[in-house]
């Protein structure tokens, strides 16, 4: 067996000090990249300025889709609903776990335009209640549109079903086919309160809004260290498999006197000056 010298004592404790040596390698880069990532909280301002409810208008602008930094802000906006045209969302999950609906409403603002609301959750199938009549004021927290195949398989079969009174998702493209406006937000809002109030059955329930989040930051000299410690692992292991291979597998000591009487020859060819022919008799 080639490799049996591996299994002396000496050899042995050589592998135990390589093996220690490339975990401590892999850890160490664990280390620098778990540091490479951080995470910072915001600051008492933010915080506050993201549960403060801002115009939508300065959330979403010129009709484009929200920002990662609008989803989840604190949001209001002034319109009137249209509660002919409310649609129930299968399928949907309370912070505590619960599955239910939520039910969406157009509110049509002063400038033509629409917001879709989700005016709250309820565990059951239910007839979505009365919206408030007249201009109302809604504060709620901002949500963006949602694609009509992202939809849970559930939902897609139970909206499939009664489209007249569900949809599978929160979805525009197919808003805009379903209800008669084409000015939709590509975002929703998802209700926290509304003014004035309008009858209150306590149907539904306000989805609380999310915790504000906090930003994060890659640092480029712990990702330089991370790949550091990383190669010297891998550097001392390939070293180790090439020198034990050179080891067992030697060069063949024909071969290697072969190629000593080689070079010995051409030497002596080189030192020998060549031989002259006799001179002959007049």
């Amino acid at each position: 067996m080639k490799y049996r010298f591996l299994f002396r004592p000496a050899w042995l404790a050589a592998i135990t000090a390589l093996i220690v040596l490339t975990v401590a390698f892999v850890g160490l880069g664990m280390w620098q990249w778990s540091r490479a990532h951080r995470t910072h909280k915001l600051s008492p301002q933010a915080a506050a300025a993201y549960v403060t409810p801002a115009p939508l208008a300065q959330l979403l602008k010129d009709g484009s889709p929200a920002t990662d930094d609008a989803i989840g802000h604190a949001v209001s906006v002034s319109g009137v609903f249209d509660g002919a045209h409310q649609l129930l969302v299968p399928d949907r999950r309370f912070p505590d776990g619960r599955i239910g609906y939520i039910v969406i409403a157009p509110l049509k603002l002063s400038d033509g335009s629409v917001v879709v609301v989700s005016r709250g959750w309820s565990a059951q199938r239910i007839t979505p209640p009365p919206t408030p009549s007249g201009q109302v004021t809604v504060t709620g927290w901002l949500s963006a549109e949602e694609p009509a195949d992202g939809a849970p398989p559930d939902a897609a079969d139970v909206a499939a079903k009664d489209p007249a009174h569900l949809i599978a998702s929160v979805d525009v493209a197919t808003l805009v086919n379903t209800w008669p406006y084409t000015d939709l937000d590509q975002a929703y809002v998802n209700q926290t309160g509304v003014t004035p109030a309008g009858p209150d059955d306590g149907t539904l329930t306000a989805i609380p809004a999310p915790a504000p989040p906090n930003t994060s930051s890659w640092y480029i000299l712990n990702v330089g260290y991370t790949l550091q410690w990383w190669l010297f692992g891998v550097v001392g292991l390939c070293w180790f498999v090439i020198y034990v291979r050179r080891l067992a597998n030697p060069a063949p000591p024909e071969e290697e006197d072969e190629a000593e009487e080689g070079d010995e020859e051409e030497e002596l060819e080189e030192l020998t000056p060549p031989e002259q022919a006799p001179a002959t008799a007049p």
